[in-house]
């Protein structure tokens, strides 16, 4: 990160950061924002939120850093300076100075459903390669050992096992055999729609 700062900050590249996962690492994980990897933070704009970590994206709040004065005022001057309601100032302020106690057990229940997911994939769908993140609530699925089309993959978990994912392809080229499972929701949840999933790819295998 240090040398990609390098190179923006010497080809006067403006850096624009999004850090709204930057709360919600993986226990022993060290998270460590470009701004402060770089030498100056002054050619990077950090925006960060509460809308991820604490579930509050009805709020509308994003903080955006933005330490050259010259920036600040275009920034000003482009997109204007709206500010937030009373009630998302003081959810926002409760959320960073009470929100830790409640933010470690968050993580903790994620990082056990992330456990339970690498888990059930090696039992029940071991064609399917992922990895633990080192953040974030997401987690990259790869169905590519099945040797079915991307279309085939997700017919058969959008469409007949009636779990809503994403499609790795809307990120690129690269991605489209993947889907990205999203993993705040409760684990029985989870547990359900992995069932209903491999239900339709054990039928593939015979099983």
């Amino acid at each position: 990160m240090e040398k990609l700062a390098d190179i923006c900050a010497k080809n006067d590249v403006l850096i624009v950061a999004d850090e709204i996962h930057g709360d919600l690492i993986r226990r022993n994980q060290t998270f460590i924002p470009i701004a402060k990897a770089a030498k100056s933070a002054d050619p990077i704009i950090t925006c960060t939120a509460i809308n991820k970590t604490f579930n509050v994206a009805g709020l509308h709040c994003t903080n955006v850093i933005i330490p050259n004065e010259g920036h600040r005022e275009t920034f000003r001057k482009t997109l204007g300076m709206h500010l937030a309601s009373p009630f998302t100032i003081t959810a926002l302020i409760a959320a960073y100075t009470e929100g830790e106690d409640w933010l470690d057990q968050l993580k903790e229940y994620i990082d056990g459903t992330i456990e339970y997911v690498m888990g059930f994939l090696a039992e029940r769908m071991p064609k399917v390669k992922t990895r633990i993140p080192e953040g974030t609530y997401l987690m990259w699925l790869d169905f590519s050992g099945y040797g079915l089309s991307p279309e085939e993959v997700h017919d058969r978990i959008y469409n007949k096992a009636n779990v809503l994912l994403e499609d790795g392809g809307m990120f690129g080229e690269e991605g489209r055999h993947y889907q990205r499972i999203c993993l705040p929701s409760p684990r029985p949840v989870i547990k359900e729609a992995l069932e209903r999933i491999a239900r339709e790819f054990e039928a593939e295998n015979g099983n």
